[in-house]
């Protein structure tokens, strides 16, 4: 039985455009300041100088959106999304990056918008509804994240792809390990993940693996349903970023460095 205080203190539900009244929109000013000297720790330094640059071009196109979203619990805004894939694919052919960095760059924007929400909840410690805001806040801007970050790989990768050369390579069935396994991943569905990142069709991954081409759809079928991934490159975007999958180092040259997320985007192999 509850309450009169209990309803009183029980936070409402959010609906989907129903402001969070934290004034998140109203804070660019804040966000981008943070932004623009990003967090790098956990990304390969090579790609600092890179990142710091790209945040200069993105914040001002996708902050005001972003924040907008999360406030209101809306869609980001379609037309910053088309301006974020045209900055993409504009800097697919600079060799400074590499597949790594790219999957990694909403990372640093998560870290500070984590960061600013601490701040608020601990400021606000004794007001249960401003501390449930908070959070859900936390998960609306986790979706948002995850749908910029999507969509600047994809256009990046898409781009580099066009770019390379037609003639695919030859491809060398070890050059790709899991780093780590995945609860509920078996040694198969690792190769079949590994394959995949390489760009090979359900066809091939099936003559490789010895199952067959219905098998082979199956299995990464459920591996995009548990992993909520609607097609092979965001599997494979998603691997990349747990740090599932890493390149395998090949005698004195080292590493041949990670394979391009565009490779996996080009099969025709994305429904399960």
């Amino acid at each position: 039985m509850t309450t009169e205080r209990d309803d009183a203190q029980r936070p409402a539900t959010l609906l989907p455009g129903e402001r969070l009244g934290l004034s998140l929109d109203e804070r660019c000013a804040e966000f981008e300041a943070l932004l623009l000297e990003p967090p790098l720790h956990g990304i390969h330094r090579q790609g600092h100088d890179w990142l710091r640059e790209r945040y200069v071009e993105i914040v001002p196109i996708v902050l005001p959106a972003a924040l907008r979203a999360v406030e209101r619990g809306e869609p980001v805004d379609p037309g910053s999304l088309d301006r974020l894939r045209r900055v993409a694919a504009a800097r697919a052919e600079d060799p400074r990056v590499d597949l790594s960095v790219v999957l990694r760059g909403a990372l640093p924007a998560i870290r500070v918008f984590a960061l600013v929400m601490h701040t608020a909840t601990r400021d606000h410690v004794g007001t249960v509804d401003r501390a449930a805001r908070t959070m859900l806040a936390m998960s609306r801007a986790s979706l948002v994240a995850h749908e910029l970050g999507s969509c600047w790989a994809e256009a990046w990768s898409q781009e580099r792809g066009r770019a390379a050369s037609t003639t695919p390579a030859a491809v060398d069935a070890g050059e790709i390990d899991l780093v780590a396994r995945a609860p509920g991943l078996d040694e198969s569905e690792e190769r079949m993940l590994a394959l995949a990142a390489q760009g090979l069709s359900n066809d091939q991954i099936a003559s490789e693996t010895s199952y067959s081409r219905q098998a082979v759809a199956w299995h990464l079928g459920r591996l995009m349903r548990t992993w909520r991934a609607p097609n092979r490159t965001a599997l494979v975007s998603v691997a990349f970023v747990k740090g599932w999958i890493r390149a395998r180092a090949h005698g004195p040259g080292g590493s041949r460095g990670l394979p391009e997320l565009g490779a996996a985007a080009r099969t025709d192999d994305d429904t399960p």
